[in-house]
């Protein structure tokens, strides 16, 4: 029995349907690797939901709030997703032709259906009468008017009227792509399970159909239903046999540094950082930054200013880290000495005079050693963010002494409550910056 009929037949809630990073249960049992991944998979018939780090079950688990939870995740992979995050993942239990799985097809032909029902083809009468919804433009051009006291009068009009006709094939491909995409996805929305199709499953016909349809359609609303039932028909392909799927990442890292800069980064963040360049020997060319090769490997995830442009101006280089300490508390799931000094060359090279020119010109005027700050950003399931501490390094703050000459020579660790990020997400929120940045400082 699949994950949809326990759900429909009251065996089984959303909840069982969820899978929560822990440190231990997350860990393959044969590898010992954590599973990272972070989505949806629907395998054999059976759904899991896997959500990120620091995302915790709700203590007293309610069936519409986990409901929005898992058309969040969905929405957070798709709007953050990157090449980088490979949000279509392979799996080793799916065929490569499993992977491209078109969820937002699916969801849209939910969704349109709760709102709309079936689609329903409509044809347009037209007959002359006294009564009924006028059409003036047939009725001006097709109907002699009478003169009567000067005033043009009509004793008979073309009027309209709407035939739905139910016999259509467009009809049942839209009840095909209904009964597919609720046998699937349909218990995230409702308990609602509609009949199953009479018209068996006929690839080429079902797309020459939608295409036709869509290339002759000029209604944006029906133009983008025929579009997505087509990606659900292509999706399946010559079989509608396919009960396996996956929709997500094993590389969610990414998505949380997308995250974490829409909500406090700034959009211009490629000033702000060093570019390398190689000269190599035997290029007729003097060696100038700028004609060589350039790399851009070495960037910061984030650059966050607040009262950018004025004398209080600071500057904030923010690395988003997804790593598990904010669920384990464990010292060992903390940035290293490798981000540590990458985060010293970022806030180095913001602060280095003879880099001003390069910088925004409403920033390089205020730009103050004294006011560059430093921190790693991580998930955690937090009331609200919390400052854990810094980290430093010897050849900048030795041990006996009390103070540095910079204050970015220190890294704060920042954890911040994930499930916030993911539901609110504004971009380039001030009062989450304003938060941040008071509590950066408070240590």
């Amino acid at each position: 029995m699949s994950s949809a009929d326990d759900l429909r037949n009251n065996k089984a809630s959303l909840s069982d349907l969820c899978v929560y990073f822990d440190a231990e249960t997350s860990r393959n049992e044969e590898t010992g690797e954590v599973d990272k991944f972070v989505g949806l998979r629907f395998i054999d018939g059976k759904l899991s939901v896997h959500f990120p780090v620091g995302y915790s079950k709700p203590q007293n688990p309610d069936e519409k709030q986990i409901r929005l939870d898992i058309l969040n995740l969905i929405s957070v992979l798709s709007s953050f997703g990157t090449a980088e995050s490979l949000l279509r993942q392979t799996d080793i239990r799916l065929k490569p032709d499993e992977v491209t799985f078109p969820i937002h097809a699916y969801l849209f032909v939910i969704n349109d259906f709760l709102s709309h029902g079936y689609y329903r083809p409509r044809e347009q009468i037209y007959k002359r009468s006294t009564t009924g919804k006028i059409n003036w433009s047939r009725t001006i051009k097709q109907v002699r008017p009478q003169i009567e006291n000067e005033n043009v009068v009509y004793l008979e009009f073309i009027t309209q009227r709407t035939k739905h006709n139910e016999s259509e094939l467009i009809t049942q491909i839209h009840k095909y792509c209904v009964y597919e995409s609720f046998n699937k996805l349909g218990y995230l929305f409702s308990s609602f399970v509609p009949a199953k199709p009479p018209r068996a499953f006929n690839r080429n016909l079902f797309t020459s159909i939608l295409r036709t349809k869509i290339a002759h359609t000029f209604n944006e609303k029906e133009l983008l239903l025929f579009k997505n039932m087509l990606d659900i028909i292509l999706y399946l392909d010559s079989s509608s046999s396919k009960e396996n799927f996956i929709y997500g990442t094993n590389n969610f890292h990414h998505i949380w540094e997308q995250l974490v800069d829409s909500v406090y980064g700034e959009k211009d963040k490629d000033k702000f950082y060093p570019k390398v360049y190689w000269h190599l020997n035997g290029q007729k060319k003097n060696f100038l930054f700028g004609n060589s090769e350039k790399r851009n490997s070495l960037r910061p995830d984030t650059i966050m200013i607040s009262n950018r442009g004025k004398t209080e101006q600071k500057i904030f280089v923010l690395d988003s880290k997804y790593y598990q300490y904010g669920v384990t508390r464990n010292s060992y799931h903390l940035p290293d000495s490798g981000s540590v000094v990458k985060q010293f060359a970022y806030a180095d090279y913001i602060d280095n005079p003879k880099n001003r020119s390069k910088m925004p010109e409403d920033v390089q005027q205020n730009i103050d050693s004294n006011r560059i700050f430093n921190a790693f950003i991580m998930p955690a399931d937090v009331d609200t963010p919390e400052n854990i501490g810094f980290v430093s390094a010897d050849y900048v703050l030795p041990q006996d002494s009390k103070t540095c000459d910079k204050p970015y020579y220190k890294i704060y660790g920042v954890l911040l409550d994930v499930r916030s990020i993911m539901y609110k997400h504004i971009p380039h929120d001030k009062l989450a910056i304003d938060e941040l940045v008071k509590l950066i400082q408070s240590i």
